[in-house]
């Protein structure tokens, strides 16, 4: 069973420290194999005014099936860091990548189109979402980062309908999906901004909305960064600018705080 948030303990009134809306950085696939560019996702965020606390990171205990997250201490010691600095840390899937082969088409086009074969879990029945959660559990246990065990993203957000089950029953105290961050019976967070860094037109497509997004109302506002976003100096100075924008009206907030004011 994982740890749960005390969601009653502590709640700000919401005239106080949460009455701005929140902006919550998430730094996604976090593990040995990004290491370095994670390091310079986090410096980067930082640079820009939204502090190492209000951070969460999601973080692939065996990236790829092939970099066990507790036999290496370099990431390890980094998370520890971090965690102690009271940045908030997320399970995200075990390898994050996606086996079996896709029949329907509507679901092949999600997970090629979309989710570039990364959705571990669009495919998988009740036993293997098990298997693979208690395998992620375990990891992180060894590694030292029982943190990262009260909350589950999983890659690219999808979950089959097995999964999403076996997610509901098995106590997180929160997991995020496209459609924002559930808690209990509440999705909250609806808006995302992230960016898509395979090709320059996909760059740019995922900026532009991202600018728009962040011209629009104040709302509570998820923002993604992969390690992958900063191979592209484009998108870079995008995540610049958006997060500039952004930290001007909204709160830096990591999930664990948000998830502790009212909704």
């Amino acid at each position: 069973m994982a740890p749960r948030l005390d969601l009653k303990a502590g709640l700000p009134n919401r005239e106080g420290a949460f009455a701005q809306p929140a902006l919550l950085v998430s730094i996604h696939d976090v593990s040995p194999l990004t290491l370095e560019a994670s390091r310079r996702a986090v410096a980067l965020v930082v640079s820009e005014g939204v502090p190492v606390h209000a951070l969460t990171l999601l973080v692939i205990p065996r990236h790829e099936d092939r970099a066990p997250l507790d036999r290496h201490r370099p990431t390890r010691d980094w998370l520890r860091q971090l965690a102690d600095s009271g940045a908030s840390l997320a399970m995200h899937g075990l390898t994050h990548r996606m086996e079996g082969r896709v029949r329907n088409p509507w679901r092949w086009a999600v997970a090629r189109g979309f989710a570039r074969g990364q959705g571990e879990f669009l495919l998988s029945d009740r036993d293997d979402f098990a298997k693979r959660l208690e395998a992620s559990r375990a990891i992180f246990l060894r590694a030292g980062l029982e943190e990262a065990l009260s909350g589950f993203v999983p890659p690219a957000w999808l979950l089959s309908n097995a999964a999403l089950i076996e997610v509901r029953r098995s106590g997180f105290a929160f997991y995020e999906r496209l459609s924002g961050i559930v808690c209990g019976d509440v999705v909250r967070a609806r808006r995302l901004i992230g960016f898509g860094s395979l090709t320059a037109i996909e760059a740019r497509t995922t900026t532009a909305y991202g600018r728009w997004q962040a011209l629009r109302a104040p709302q509570d506002m998820r923002f993604a960064i992969h390690p992958a976003d900063l191979a592209r100096p484009y998108t870079v100075r995008a995540i610049r600018t958006i997060l500039a924008a952004l930290r001007n009206r909204l709160r830096p907030l990591n999930y664990a705080e948000y998830l502790q004011s009212p909704a």
